[in-house]
């Protein structure tokens, strides 16, 4: 596989997918109260952190910074989530803090990407993607809602592929479904669509629901 220059140890990482059992007590922990905090039940608005993408304890500050995480999970353990560290995008230069996240399929194959937040602070981007296909790069890009948003929101940004010396553009959506529920007993939980267009072609769509320290426990592909 490829390699990518990640810091001074390339590293591989966690993931996000079908997260199978919740974290135990973990609705019943001081750190809940901060998430009772993030969300107004009157302007059915809330604050995400990158935190509930990461699977990594909060402390409910309402800034966006790239804490600590390690993270493994799926049926198999196969998907893991680790960072932060400082990587150098090759086709603009700029020096980014990122999230390895890997996903080890049944027959040994790993797929490996790196997510930073996105130029306009509204989202989780992925700016590397690695596979037995090669590696492709990108900016501006938008898989996973932070900051403040609301009940029924859709957001959408224009995504930059780097590719064979080419630059081209997809559009990326984002709608939250549901902005704040219980997920098989964890208080806190979000659920959100999110499509992937190239121009009026629809190339993906997938709902995804993520826990308060459990990351991603649910993917469905449409």
């Amino acid at each position: 596989m490829p390699s990518l220059r990640v810091g001074k140890t390339p590293s591989i990482l966690l993931a996000v997918f079908l997260a199978a059992s919740p974290v135990a007590g973990f609705a019943a922990t001081a750190g809940q109260d901060v998430w009772d905090a993030a969300f107004d039940s009157v302007k059915k608005e809330r604050f995400i952190p990158v935190e509930l993408w990461a699977g990594a304890e909060w402390d409910g500050a309402r800034d966006l910074k790239m804490a600590n995480a390690e993270l493994r999970f799926g049926d198999r353990e196969h998907k893991e989530i680790k960072g932060p560290m400082e990587w150098e995008h090759p086709d603009t230069g700029e020096t980014l803090l990122v999230y390895e996240r890997t996903n080890r399929d049944e027959k040994g194959g790993i797929k490996l990407q790196l997510f930073a937040l996105n130029e306009v602070k509204n989202g989780l981007g992925r700016v590397s993607d690695s596979s037995k296909e090669g590696v492709r790069t990108f900016s501006g890009g938008l898989k996973f809602p932070v900051g403040y948003w609301k009940q029924g929101e859709t957001r959408q940004v224009t995504e930059k592929r780097y590719e064979r010396g080419r630059i081209g553009t997809r559009t990326e959506f984002i709608t939250i479904t549901r902005l704040d529920f219980e997920y098989q007993g964890v208080s806190h939980c979000l659920e959100f669509d999110w499509l992937y267009r190239d121009g009026a072609k629809v190339l993906d769509r997938q709902t995804y629901t993520y826990c308060p320290g459990q990351g991603m426990v649910r993917q469905i592909k449409h």
